[in-house]
């Protein structure tokens, strides 16, 4: 039992003693996922038409701290749309994006603030419709670093933008998620 207190106390030290990385010079390399129950209403040539389904994104990125706490860098996004309606999309985009971590460099847990903006493109399974989109987006939560270079990340997500459908009208659109990451940050 003796040796279980002593185990339990020094696994308590060294998590509580954990520094990230997220000093200048090093570099970020991770991704959120998210997963999505949405209904878009739109309207063409005075048609609304309603549009219900579920959605799965994934977004990798690589960064590099241009200063303490503060990243740039670029991101990926991939998605699935699964309309109850439609026929099933396929969407991808690139784009920059801006991190800033707001508490010090050795919390454990820390708050972050990320901007991006957008450009992506989607198409339909079948290869027939085809969209154009751009957008920003916004978001935030708790970064929980595991040990000084992984970092679990629970967001709020907003995000905002127009799709131009190929020959129809664009529409905007906006969207409240929830999203589960990892980053891994690398010493210089």
């Amino acid at each position: 039992m003796k040796i279980m207190n002593i185990f339990f106390i020094s696994a308590l030290i060294s998590t509580a003693a954990v520094n990230s990385q997220i000093t200048k010079g090093n570099w970020l390399v991770g991704g959120t996922g998210n997963f999505s129950s949405y209904e878009n209403k739109s309207s063409n040539n005075g048609i609304e038409n309603i549009n219900k389904g579920f959605g799965i994104n994934i977004s990798p990125n690589i960064g590099y701290f241009l200063a303490n706490r503060f990243a740039a860098g670029s991101t990926v996004n991939l998605g699935s749309s699964m309309p109850k309606d439609f026929e099933n999309s396929f969407s991808y985009g690139i784009g920059p994006f801006t991190r800033y971590y707001f508490l010090e460099e050795d919390k454990r847990v820390n708050i972050f603030l990320q901007a991006n903006y957008i450009f992506g493109a989607s198409q339909s399974q079948s290869g027939n419709n085809k969209s154009k989109s751009h957008g920003y987006g916004f978001k935030t939560g708790p970064a929980i670093f595991f040990n000084s270079s992984v970092a679990l990340e629970i967001t709020l997500e907003y995000n905002a933008g127009k799709l131009t459908p190929d020959g129809l009208e664009s529409s905007s659109y906006n969207n409240l998620q929830i999203g589960l990451g990892f980053q891994i940050h690398l010493i210089k």
